[in-house]
Order: structure tokens, then sequence, then C-alpha cells
């Protein structure tokens, strides 16, 4: 559907702005900070900034919180390395092979190496991007209601899956999709859960409900669990430029990588973190020197590094040219085109083109440029690790209100943040995950409207959805996932019942 240089004739004109440079530049710092913290998280960073993209323009909006995305997934490995501590759960395989390095004092070859990696990893993603989400998207135009109710709900499918357990995730997606209920019914005209307050005519708040879960919830689960002084970092910090026979030597492990966090990435409800985990599972398998994974070497950084930062470009795929959130970073994304008015899907690359090209090259202008800042800046990054979080934690707070306050100059919208902030610190303390609610909550409307919509056109009949191949193998795809760890247990006690036998 575009070519590079539609892309570039589109998208160009819009990010080639003093404005948008300078918040693509603010947001890579932003990023960076956030993902270098522990206790912080780049979800926080993004809901936190999406209100303030409100007067701005959609391409003023993605140039501040793309590159936000990239850069919070890369910063993340700063405290990995210095500190034995991941700032980010896709930095949490990093801190295997890039700790060591630095007790060895090669502090500043690792965070080269890691710059690089996820350099590379985000640039080959970026590609993939700009490739695959246009060709997605013409698929995806031609089809229906009950095609687009079938993927919505293998999307939550699999985010239950993934899930520590899967009950959990399912009640998570459940109340999600319940909460996606308040408001006025769009077909009926009734109002549903409006407890005598008008200000839920239109429905939650979606910035309140993120800012609430995401940011006032972790907050909230930090101060709960004490805050914890971390060690001083680091001091002295070595040449940071990555050594050319490392990256030669690693070029195998380079490669599979990309794969992994390619694939991994695309798939609903996966991301950075599950691509960093399995690429570095695949790498202790079939690795040459796997061996001496964990003990400080380039395989480990190459593993780790180059795979959650390739599954960042294509976890954005199915968001942008279905609508269907992947996980919880591509929901707070879905959020920015919600709040300026736009609907991502197959009809956004008809109707707003130079819109869709300049997110795909700010996407690579953030990987870029936290490619540049992470080589020449990180010494003064190790340096802010040793902001303590009784003082940093306060003011993130203040932060979350002014941008829940901001969006519609609403007390209630408040209120509405600190009520889901007590609702994600006790869902974190009961080990519920957060994303599947998260998710229910944005994909409810897609849900509901194709729901109704597919039994309008069948007549009431709910066999309707096997008439169409793909939604029938979707949800068939969805019920074996949910099912799948009882049918294995039961395999598992038949097979063990033959041995016996035997």
């Amino acid at each position: 559907m575009f070519t590079l240089k539609e892309i570039l004739n589109l998208g160009l004109p819009l990010v080639l702005d003093g404005g948008v440079l300078l918040l693509a530049l603010a947001g890579t710092l932003v990023g960076m900070f956030i993902g270098a913290m522990p206790g912080l998280t780049g979800v926080m960073a993004m809901s936190i900034l999406i209100p303030l993209t409100y007067t701005m323009s959609p391409t003023e909006a993605f140039a501040l919180l793309l590159p936000t995305y990239v850069a919070s997934t890369y910063g993340g490995s700063i405290s990995a390395i210095l500190l034995n501590i991941p700032g980010t759960g896709a930095a949490i395989m990093t801190t295997l092979d890039g700790h060591p390095m630095a007790l060895r004092g090669e502090a500043g070859r690792a965070l080269g190496l890691s710059c690089t990696y996820s350099f590379i990893g985000g640039i080959v993603s970026g590609l993939f991007l700009a490739f695959l989400a246009p060709i997605l998207a013409l698929w995806a135009i031609k089809l229906g209601s009950r095609e687009f109710f079938a993927v919505a709900v293998f999307g939550l499918g699999i985010i239950a899956y993934i899930s520590p357990s899967i009950l959990k995730g399912l009640l998570a997606g459940s109340i999600g999709l319940l909460l996606a209920t308040v408001g006025m019914d769009p077909i009926s005209g009734y109002s549903r859960f409006l407890f005598g307050r008008a200000e839920l005519t239109g429905g939650l708040e979606f910035v309140a409900v993120m800012i609430g879960l995401f940011g006032v919830g972790e907050i909230m689960f930090v101060f709960a669990k004490g805050v914890v002084e971390r060690p001083r970092v680091q001091r002295e910090i070595g040449l940071t430029l990555p050594n050319l026979k490392d990256l030669i030597k690693t070029i195998p492990t380079t490669i599979r990588s990309i794969i992994v966090g390619l694939f991994v990435g695309i798939i609903p409800a996966s991301g950075p973190t599950i691509a960093s985990v399995t690429a570095y599972g695949l790498e202790k398998r079939v690795g040459k020197r796997r061996d001496l994974l964990g003990t400080g070497i380039a395989e480990g950084l190459s593993a780790a590094e180059t795979a959650n930062n390739a599954a960042t470009g294509a976890a954005i795929v199915p968001m942008i040219a279905l609508g269907i959130p992947g996980d919880a970073v591509t929901a707070i994304l879905i959020g920015a085109f919600m709040l300026h008015g736009l609907r991502p899907g197959p009809a956004m690359f008809i109707s707003n083109p130079d819109i869709i090209s300049g997110i795909f090259i700010l996407f690579m202008l953030g990987n870029v440029l936290f490619f540049i800042i992470g080589l020449f800046g990180a010494k003064w990054f190790a340096k802010i690790l040793d902001t303590p979080q009784k003082i940093l934690l306060p003011i993130v707070t203040v932060f979350c209100f002014i941008g829940t306050y901001a969006v519609r100059t609403s007390m209630f919208d408040v209120f509405v943040a600190v009520v889901f902030g007590f609702i994600g610190l006790l869902m974190r303390r009961a080990g519920i995950p957060i994303a599947p609610m998260i998710l229910g909550f944005i994909l409810g409307p897609i849900v509901e409207d194709n729901l109704r919509r597919s039994l309008i056109i069948g007549g009431g009949n709910v066999l309707t959805f096997l008439e169409r191949p793909v939604s029938a193998v979707l949800l068939v795809l969805t019920i074996l996932l949910i099912l799948s760890p009882s049918i294995l247990s039961v395999l598992v006690k038949k097979k063990i019942k033959v041995n016996i036998h035997d």
C-alpha cells in the first residue's frame, strides 16, 4: 500500500519541523530516564505524557510518545548493567551478562554493546513495521464484523494465556470488558452503570483509568512495599563506543534474536519482555558459547537487547493495522489516537496516510536518537540513578494528577484515577495482571459493537461466527488456547498411566 518513496513524501514534511524534532528529543530523554529508574516503567511514562499531548497535533503527540516507548525499552538496560536491577521488564535478561561485565570494570563496554544491539533491533523492527503494517491493513479492509470480533477475542485469549494464571488473566480481561460498558449504549441509547453521575454518560475517561492503574497504582505499590534506597552506581564508566570485534562475532546471535523479536512481538499480548526471554533461552540452547552465558559475554547482551527492541516495532503492527492493541504499551498508544479523534485500523491508511507515514518515520527517529544519546550520554544517566525514590516518586505522583485533570479539567477524573490507583494496588497484591484489564477496556467497544452487528447479520444465530473461515479459526484457536492447560494435564496423566502399566 505504501512504498518507501511515498512514506518519505508524506511523512517527512510533517516530521521535519523544529517543534516536532524537539518533542522527539524530549521523548527520548524522558524514555531513557524513566526506563533507567527502577520502580518506574515505560508504560507509566507514556500514561503521564498522553494528557500533555491533548493540545498538540497527532504528529507532535507521536513525536513525544514513540521515542519514549523505544528509549524506555533500552533505558532499562542501564540500571540492569550498573545496579543488577532491571529498570524495565524487558531488561531482565540483560542483568545476566551486563552486570558481570560491570563488576569486571567493563561497564562502558556493556553499555555500548547494549545500546548498539538495541538500535539494531529497533531499526530492523521499524522497517518491518513500515513493510508489514500496510499489507496487513490491506487484508484487514476485507474483514467484516465477525472477523473483527474474533480477532479481538483472540487477543484477549492470548494475554490471558500468558498471564501467571489463566483464570486471573480471564478475570482481569472480563473486568475490563465490563468497565467498557459504562455510559450510553451506542445502539439503543440507554444509560448503563451511571450511578447518578452525569460525568459517566460518555463512559470512563481512558486517561484517568490508565494513569490510575499504571501510574498511581504502581506508586502506591512501591510505597506499600517500602521505599528502598538503591546501591550507588559505578562512578567511573569507560568508553561506551562498541568494539567492532564484539559486533562481528555476535552476528549469528543478533540475527537469531531479530527473528525471535519480530515473531514474538507481532503476537498479541507478547511484547519486548517475552521476546528477550525467548531469545536468551534460544541462545542458551544453540549458541556457540552457550556454556559461558551468564558470565558476562557479548552474546548474552545481543540476545536480550536485540530481541526486546526488535519486538517494539512488531508490537505496533497489529495495533496500527487492525486497531487491536497487543499489550499495555500499544493500548496506551490507542488511547493517544482516541484523544486526537483518530481510530487506528485499516481505514487510517486511506483517510490519514500522512499521519501513518509520520509514525513510521518517528519510530525510526526515536531509535536513532536513543542510539546517539545512549552512546555519548550513558555516564550522565548513570549519575541520575542516584536520585532517591523518596524524592522522585512524589514528583511523579503530582504529574499523574496534573495530567489526569488536564484532559477534561475535571476533578471527577482525578477521583477516578485515585480509585483505579487503589484497584491497581489490590490487583498487584493479589497477583492479578493489569494488562488484560486495560486491554479488555480498550477492546470492549470493538467486541460489543461487532458482536451485536454479527448477531443482527446472522439473525441472532451464534453459529454465524462459524460461517466465515477467519472468525471460525480464530475462535476455535481461542478456545483451545484457554483449555490447553487442562488438555495438557489430561494427556500427561494418561501418559503416566500408560508408563505405569508398561
